[in-house]
């Protein structure tokens, strides 16, 4: 009899000390970051400060291109000249564009949390409907040049406005129009699993 209820007191023993270990066992630890483990790959980024490398980072490599940029709140703005992307009436990228975008494309591979939207322009004359193609064109282009050159396809998306966002409103002269022909890249912080990228 005292042998039994001897080993019913051993036996509540050893599972009460495995039940106290499993509840305060603290489980698999990570090497991440608690903000990182639970919102995503960007939780432990300051944005302002990404968005900055990067403005750093493009204006560093373009001063001498003519291409200016800013950041407008939570956007990088990067606007290339008509006069250095595309002739008249032509979705044909120029020359020296290409060195642009080839500078830009590894710092955008760099910096994956971005989204992209390239918005293609056009001068205000000649006809509107030709002129809305012709940007369309032309944000398609860079699209696809970008693309080539490593970018996500899911990260970059590519618009068209047609006259209807002129840098310079009263065109009054071939170098102004020309201007106006141009290409603007807005980048914005982006968690890549949301993102989704279109033609």
């Amino acid at each position: 009899m005292k042998r039994l209820i001897f080993a019913f007191i051993l036996g509540t023993l050893i599972t009460a000390c495995q039940t106290y270990s499993r509840d305060n066992d603290p489980g698999p630890t990570s090497t991440e970051a608690p903000g990182i483990v639970a919102f995503g790959p960007l939780a432990g980024i300051d944005r302002k400060q990404y968005l900055t490398e990067q403005h750093a980072l493009i204006r560093g490599k373009l001063a001498d291109k003519g291409v200016e940029s800013e950041i407008q709140g939570q956007t990088l703005i990067v606007n290339i000249p008509g006069n250095i992307a595309f002739g008249i009436n032509s979705a044909r990228m120029n020359w020296n564009v290409h060195d642009i975008l080839d500078k830009i494309s590894p710092i955008f591979q760099e910096y994956k949390y971005t989204s992209i939207l390239v918005l293609g322009h056009s001068d205000s004359r000649g006809d509107k409907e030709l002129n809305q193609l012709l940007s369309e064109q032309r944000a398609r282009l860079v699209r696809e040049y970008f693309i080539n050159s490593g970018v996500d396809e899911q990260r970059i998306t590519s618009r068209g406005l047609g006259g209807n966002d002129p840098l310079i409103t009263d065109e009054l002269t071939t170098l102004e129009r020309s201007l106006n022909r141009r290409i603007t890249l807005e980048i914005k912080i982006d968690d890549p699993v949301n993102s989704q990228g279109s033609k």
